[in-house]
């Protein structure tokens, strides 16, 4: 007997859930379709009910992984643009967390990637963009925004030296742009 609808989905979720989590950690080269399922605690024969390619896999996971960050940023967060910055510049780029922004965490990876893969990224940066045009009703500034927030994440997450992320972080935090 087949599988209802709803614990098909369900399976799906799961499998985007765990590719999110760890292809923001990790390249698509270094993340098997195994490490996937195994995250996932399901079979390999499981993924193929549901994606085609370990590259639909991963362009699908990239939108599931930008709404987990999106979530993470904005939950319990009073809405000022100021705070949001700040949540996402400390919140994105820790190793540990839950959340990390697919745009800095992938923004290396994705170039490497066939054009549908880029096709939602670039899709992702749109909707990023838009979000911090929602405050600064200026859409130059928000695209300066949008690449100064990625960028900033992106270099925290590939920095060594603690003395010169926490100098990054700082003054990217003192910027306040978003709040004229």
């Amino acid at each position: 007997m087949p599988w209802d609808s709803n614990h098909k989905n369900s399976t799906k979720q799961r499998i985007l859930i765990a590719a999110a989590k760890l292809f923001t950690r990790n390249s698509f080269d270094e993340i098997s379709i195994d490490d996937v399922m195994k995250e996932a605690d399901l079979t390999r024969g499981a993924f193929y009910s549901h994606f085609k390619t370990k590259a639909d896999l991963y362009q699908q996971s990239i939108s599931v992984a930008a709404q987990q960050a999106y979530e993470h940023i904005t939950s319990g967060c009073g809405g000022s643009p100021l705070e949001i910055r700040d949540r996402y510049l400390q919140q994105t780029y820790f190793e540990n967390n839950e959340a990390l922004c697919p745009m800095a965490s992938l923004v290396s990876d994705i170039r490497h990637r066939d054009p549908k893969i880029r096709d939602t990224y670039t899709q992702i940066f749109a909707g990023f963009v838009e979000n911090i045009n929602q405050f600064t009703n200026n859409e130059n500034l928000a695209f300066q925004q949008a690449a100064s927030l990625i960028g900033t994440v992106a270099l925290l997450q590939t920095l060594s030296d603690e003395k010169i992320k926490q100098k990054l972080l700082d003054a990217c935090m003192a910027d306040d742009t978003l709040a004229k």
